[in-house]
């Protein structure tokens, strides 16, 4: 690394260390008591946690006579928790120490009720909220959300506020698809394609929470324009064997099935998961298009049908090893594989000046997925200090596809025209990660992280299919000439490696971090066969971050945040395979295109109060060299699709979360985001500098129905929006579901109905010169599941590891990133 380079990092993580804040002078006291007894509860453990990254900051025992003294506490939002052997763990209400105000917390008199496993049987655990609002990111707990029953990861993400994911699987966050997902807090070794199989094969009853990160710091890897969704997995936190089976048929045939085993104890924790997917599903759509042809008026109707089953099995088995206080060894594994079974047929009625022509395609396509991860990793946490750590980790990710289509295309006509043709593709991918993360405490509340990480990434794609010297137009088809049989095999090499730091310090009331990452990427791509050329595009990058806050006080914070984030191209993008299973829409991948840039702004608001919570956002991104799915009309009206670099792109808006009680334990959540797209097309052509507004809305609602009865509600609303070439014209969907608990909440029964008015669509328009489409895509999207869970064993709280601080132990809960 270049010598300047490395004086700059060196100059942004320590430059600023001489700032100094006060010793804190909070104290947080109480008294705890048994519900039953009404006598003290001594030796009980108090834990004090920071509102703002979930870290500990502070601890006691009760005395003999139940008493608790936390002191030393600092400005800022915190809750605690109260825990002790045979009974529940008691969490406060949110509270903070402002700038002005008393600086003493009495939390009063605690009653601990006894847990039910002091009579061997199992646990029954308090549900937490279903969202949390921390500074850096907003967490939505999705373990107890009825209306995910029987869904997979993706079905899942569409229930998260701000989030989407449309019909082929991509997500995007606040209308941007350029977002990087995260598996535990690690990349996995699935891009493109194969990821959006990846998380459709995710059972959502095997995911903890959903992670939202929209300015991350330096820390992060810089990948995903619009920010970070990290999905954590459950892992067992309760010692003892304990477990879970469950089973969610559903309408049409669909079936979701489940089952985890665990184990834990004060040196080994064993979690193991397996579960089984069938997914059968019609699909369907239309096309309408206008063209101007050799001064003719083209026109074609084009209707789709057809039908998508897939099966799939999965599973996750990993342990946790400590030996010793304050470290941790831990080894983990992943695996999935699916298998996929399409029929689709496409019915063309095309009228071309005087000309008329009906034309049928047929495609058959099977395919089968298989992939897996292996996660290996240590920590190691300093004198009883969480946080004080070093930890490594090194990942081996490795995924391979095989799919085999077949097409058969016929005019209606007499006499009938019609032939075959076929697309066969291997696809082979591997990516192995190497970590190092060290975080040390600075004096007076300071805190500096360094680390470095490499991402290497291979990826395979092989393709036999038939290619043809020319097409003419035969009676409504595009009957090809001169056919052979072609061979090739595209390769892409991505590797990226990095080094980071970070510093932040607070001053009372104020905090503020700065940040560095330093990267040089390298990457190759290289296409074996006919008119095989190779590409090369090695880059340095600079991603400074910068965070500042502030704490009114006990009910309100402020921040203001600013990152520089990148989107890679990669998977489809950069492959030039031809496809061409729809005649008259033809889809190319780009190998030259490049990475596109973003620097984003953020002000975020906090208000809380008891259960009520507001958090507002306002922000502003501004992109160069966009990426963006690009179509142009060739001489014979076939639309060519790729991908291309746009000149720039900026997007601001507000996003305000209201979340509020009802009556009893009954919650509603509402979501409303309105934001500016302004596109700079530079000087591409058949591409406009489009601009305009959008706004999404949604509303979750957690009802208390009885003791036994509990329901949901979640509906969302996407406003229409402007692209570069046409419109999205928005979207809606409704869900809802009902549980019921027996056998002391060892059982539970749901009933859930997706998408209960058959309204999730996606329809797009494009209008260029000479050229306007309308498409309607749509997939069976309305199900009616009954889910069926069963909880078994003896479940008791892991005691926390001696001196570890509640982090000690070394639990890898995906927070790492």
């Amino acid at each position: 690394m270049h010598p300047i380079r490395l004086v700059v990092l060196a100059s942004l993580l320590f430059g600023a260390s001489v700032f100094l804040r006060a010793q804190g002078t909070g104290v947080v006291v109480g008294r705890v008591t048994d519900a039953l007894t009404g006598q003290s509860v001594p030796f009980a453990s108090a834990a004090l946690y920071a509102a703002r990254d979930s870290s500990i900051a502070g601890g006691a025992l009760a005395n003999a006579d139940g008493t608790f003294e936390i002191t030393g506490v600092g400005r800022g939002r915190y809750w605690c928790t109260i825990s002790f052997i045979g009974y529940g763990t008691w969490t406060s209400e949110p509270f903070g120490f402002g700038p002005q105000g008393p600086q003493r917390k009495d939390l009063g008199n605690i009653v601990l009720e006894p847990s039910v496993e002091a009579l061997d049987e199992a646990e029954v655990v308090a549900e937490q909220s279903t969202m949390e609002m921390l500074i850096d990111r907003r967490v939505f707990h999705v373990g107890s959300d009825l209306t995910s029953a029987g869904a997979n990861a993706s079905e899942l993400l569409t229930r998260v506020p701000s989030v989407d994911v449309d019909l082929d699987g991509n997500v995007s966050l606040r209308g941007s698809s350029n977002v990087q997902i995260l598996i535990d807090g690690r990349p996995s070794g699935l891009s493109g394609a194969a990821g959006q199989a990846f998380l459709a094969q995710i059972p959502s009853q095997t995911i903890d929470r959903v992670e939202i990160i929209t300015n991350p710091s330096a820390r992060y890897d810089p990948d995903g324009m619009a920010g970070i969704l990290n999905i954590v997995l459950k892992k067992n936190k309760l010692a003892g064997f304990n477990g879970t089976i469950q089973v969610t048929p559903a309408t049409a045939g669909n079936l979701s099935s489940s089952a985890s085993l665990n184990y834990r104890d004060a040196n080994w924790s064993v979690f193991s998961s397996l579960s089984a997917n069938r997914q059968n599903r019609y699909a369907a759509g239309s096309i309408l298009r206008e063209q101007v042809l050799y001064d003719s008026l083209q026109t074609l109707e084009q209707v789709r049908g057809g039908n998508d089953i897939n099966l799939s099995i999965g599973g996750r088995v990993g342990v946790e090893w400590t030996p010793s206080e304050g470290t941790t060894w831990s080894l983990s594994s992943n695996f999935n594989r699916a298998s996929e079974d399409e029929f689709e047929s496409r019915t063309n009625a095309l009228v071309w000046g005087e000309t008329e022509a009906n034309t049928v395609r047929l495609n058959y396509e099977t395919g089968v997925q298989r992939g897996w991860d292996l996660d290996g990793g240590f920590r190691k946490v300093f004198d009883g200090n969480p946080q004080h750590t070093f930890e490594t980790t090194l990942r081996w990710s490795e995924s391979l596809g095989d799919s085999n289509q077949d097409i058969h295309e016929e005019n209606t006509e007499t006499p009938t025209l019609e032939f075959d043709d076929f697309n066969d593709q291997i696809t082979h991918n591997v990516r192995q990660v190497l970590a190092i993360d060290y975080v040390r405490p600075l004096p007076e509340s300071g805190k500096l992280e360094l680390g470095w990480k490499s991402n290497l990434s291979d990826q395979s794609s092989q393709f036999t299919y038939i290619e043809s010297d020319s097409t003419t137009y035969v009676g409504g088809l595009y009957f090809p000439w001169g056919r052979d049989t072609v061979d090739y095999t595209f390769n892409y090499r991505e590797d990226v490696h990095a080094v980071y730091g970070t510093w932040g310090q607070d001053w009372g009331a104020w905090g503020a971090q700065i940040g560095s990452r330093l990267e040089q990427a390298f990457t190759r791509a290289q296409l074996s066969g006919p008119n095989a050329v190779p590409f090369r595009n090695d880059y340095f990058s600079w991603y400074p971050s910068a965070s500042l806050s502030y704490e009114a006080d006990d009910r309100t914070t402020w921040s203001l945040s600013y990152s520089r984030r990148v989107n890679r191209p990669r998977g489809r993008q950069v492959n030039p395979y031809v496809d061409d299973s729809d005649a008259f829409n033809v889809r190319t991948g780009n190998p030259e295109l490049r990475p596109e840039y973003t620097h984003s702004f953020e002000v975020n608001r906090l208000w809380t109060r008891d259960r009520w919570s507001i958090s507002t956002a306002l922000f502003h991104k501004r992109t160069t060299d966009v990426i963006r799915h690009y179509s142009t009309i060739d001489e014979n009206g076939v639309r060519q699709s790729s991908f291309i670099n746009l000149s720039s792109r900026h997007d601001e808006g507000l996003e305000v979360i209201l979340s509020a009680p009802l009556w009893k334990a009954s919650s509603v959540r509402l979501t409303g985001d309105v934001y500016h797209l302004a596109n700079d097309a530079g000087d591409l052509e058949a591409a406009t500098n489009a601009q305009g507004w959008t706004y999404n809305l949604s509303v979750y609602a957690n009802l208390a129905l009885g003791k036994e009865w509990k329901g949901q509600i979640n509906g969302r609303h996407r406003g229409a929006s402007v692209t570069p070439q046409g419109r999205f014209n928005g979207m809606q969907s409704v869900d809802v579901a009902v549980q019921r608990t027996l056998f002391d909440r060892r059982l539970s029964l749901a009933l859930r109905v997706s998408d209960v008015f058959d309204t999730r669509e996606w329809s797009y328009a494009i209008d260029l010169t000479d050229f306007h489409q309308e498409s309607i895509h749509k997939r069976q999207s309305r199900f009616a599941y009954v889910d069926l869970r069963w909880s078994f064993g003896k479940l008791e709280e892991g005691r926390r590891s001696r001196g570890g601080g509640g982090g000690g132990g070394g639990d890898f809960d995906g927070g790492e990133f």
